[in-house]
């Protein structure tokens, strides 16, 4: 059984967030922390890839190199 997927939204994370490799949305929070504290691992399950995320982006913008969808 695999372990439990980490709650996002309670470590104040967000719940999906756009995939570096393939640009879906359809991810999930694997980890919390990466290989630095200021880092989120996701796992896209369009592409299946994991990826990290930095966490100091400032929140409602997205990361530059990146479009808005709104």
């Amino acid at each position: 059984m695999p372990p439990p997927t980490p709650d996002a939204k309670a470590l104040g994370l967000p719940e999906h967030v756009r995939c570096v490799f393939c640009g879906g949305e359809d991810t999930e929070l694997h980890s919390a922390f990466g290989p630095q504290l200021s880092v989120a691992t996701y796992w896209c399950r369009r592409c299946r890839s994991p990826f990290e995320w930095i966490k100091w982006q400032p929140r409602g913008r997205p990361p530059s190199g990146t479009t808005d969808p709104n």
